[in-house]
């Protein structure tokens, strides 16, 4: 009897999930009724194509994990990118309820959801935040993982907490990384601490070349997210917009006449429109971000004897909010309170346009275009030079580059006789004379008087003569041809 006993309490804790030390005995923290609030999705998507943007690609089905919070229902972005259905699951509900997107932050993988029917919301207590874990603390995710219908729990540990890749945008941000199980279906769940059972972060990504690696969304950067929508809107994350070079070798600190009891970083150059554009320059040292200390090797002390990245305290605060950064300019120090300006500053965006139809302009079977990632993605291992060598061109740096625009496809058609297969993705410099440093350029130089023909000039140096009449004449019946929508401008 005692055995049966003994074994029934075992599996009770295992399915509550995770235990505490209390008094110097083990105690069971119940999550079985704040389990109540992890939710199941199933999310229907469909995206624009990318080699065609005014067709859709066919849809998609995926299933994932969700949890009530007091502000709605929190997921990850990537579960809700180009929804076109949300149904959502609740335990104990027969029946599934539509649900819809209040607001999405994909450059940090979050979503927050709600029903239509609002009458349909469960009675359960919202899940609330802890703070930044500790590492190596004990872990549980919750959520609905592939392998079964019901609500799986996993443990692990805190292993690392830095300022990392996320999958979904490619934008670096603070990550916190454990070996808890987390398969496909889990993102978008919780994940809670083992010694306080308050819930750390949101389920979101497995590492590609490595075992038993996840990784979790953790409280600050959440909190971020909320406060953005609080705001009424989604500026996203800021960033101070410098590239910077570390300084561990003497002699190059030396030469920037820094003394033995400063440590920094060697500033490359500053993007144009940035938090910093006007403030600090190419060769300034950054020495302090927000009080904080700046590390020799490009890096910010960190509980005690760690190291975080340089941005920690910049991207869990608002776009808008004010910080000091402290400088050493030719041996003069200086403090200048910044405002933090959005995290977009590259000629091609690191974000994929999800939720968005690309934007393009077609004008006699050609299709002229910004370049984004979906793009580039879809043009698989061939994507040419002349596309990655703008990778990490940022606004300013090139004349007054702010969109990398290519001619992406040339649908054949007598107006344009004799460029397919040569012109695209290079470059668009100029149309009618008119330099193009976005893709709204290219509307308004079209829109130019410029007598019998349109020119179009790349980067390589050739030219595109197209006679003014015939396009005129031909345009309606290429796209027809080719069944080609054209964009509202």
């Amino acid at each position: 009897m005692l055995r049966k006993w003994c074994r029934r309490m075992m599996l009770q804790g295992a399915a509550a999930g995770a235990m505490v030390l209390v008094s110097g005995v083990a105690q069971a923290i119940d999550l079985r009724d704040t389990s109540k609030a992890v939710v199941k999705l199933y999310v229907t998507s469909q995206s624009w194509g990318a080699r065609q943007p005014w067709n859709k690609s066919p849809s998609s089905k995926a299933v994932c994990s969700a949890f009530y919070i007091p502000e709605g229902i929190l997921t990850n972005g990537h579960c809700v990118a180009d929804n076109t259905y949300i149904e959502v699951e609740i335990p104990g509900d027969p029946d599934k309820h539509e649900a819809e997107l209040v607001a999405v932050n994909h450059q940090v993988d979050l979503a927050l959801i709600r029903l239509k029917d609002e009458n349909k919301n469960p009675k359960v207590k919202p899940i609330m935040f802890d703070e930044l874990p500790l590492l190596r603390e004990k872990v549980v995710t919750v959520g609905y993982p592939v392998g079964g219908t019901q609500i799986s729990f996993t443990e692990g540990v805190v292993s690392r907490i830095d300022l990392m890749s996320y999958a979904h945008s490619g934008v670096m941000s603070l990550m916190v990384q454990t070996d808890a199980a987390i398969n496909p279906g889990n993102s978008g769940g919780p994940v809670f601490s083992d010694r306080t059972g308050g819930c750390l972060g949101v389920a979101t990504q497995v590492a590609s070349g490595g075992q038993g690696i996840g990784y979790f969304i953790p409280a600050p950067v959440i909190n971020q997210f909320l406060n953005d929508v609080k705001n009424g809107g989604i500026d996203g994350i800021p960033l101070l917009g410098v590239f910077v070079q570390p300084l561990e070798n003497p002699t190059i600190r030396e030469s920037l006449k820094m003394g033995p009891d400063l440590s920094g970083v060697r500033v490359i150059f500053v993007a144009k429109g940035s938090t910093v554009d006007g403030v600090v320059q190419s060769d300034d040292v950054l020495l302090e971000i927000d009080g904080i200390k700046v590390l020799n090797d490009a890096k910010l002390p960190f509980r005690g004897d760690s190291k975080i990245g340089l941005m920690y305290p910049v991207v869990t605060k608002q776009v808008g909010d004010e910080i000091t950064v402290k400088i050493s300019r030719n041996g003069e120090i200086i403090k200048k309170k910044v405002r933090l300006g959005p995290y977009n500053f590259k000629v091609v965006p690191p974000v994929p346009l999800y939720d968005k139809q690309p934007r393009f302009f077609d004008i006699g079977g050609f299709i002229i275009r910004a370049v984004e990632p979906r793009y580039i993605a879809s043009l698989g291992n061939q994507v040419p030079q002349t596309i990655t060598e703008y990778s990490d061109t940022v606004y300013g740096e090139i004349d007054g580059m702010e969109e990398l625009v290519v001619i992406a496809e040339v649908f054949a058609a007598s107006v344009n006789k004799g460029y397919s297969g040569w012109v695209e993705d290079v470059r668009v410099m100029k149309i009618n004379d008119m330099d193009i440093h976005k893709l709204d350029d290219v509307v308004q130089a079209f829109a130019k008087d410029t007598g019998p023909y349109h020119v179009i000039e790349l980067e390589n140096k050739a030219k595109i003569v197209l006679d003014r009449q015939e396009l005129e004449k031909e345009q309606s019946a290429i796209r027809m041809r080719y069944n080609i929508v054209p964009m509202r401008w």
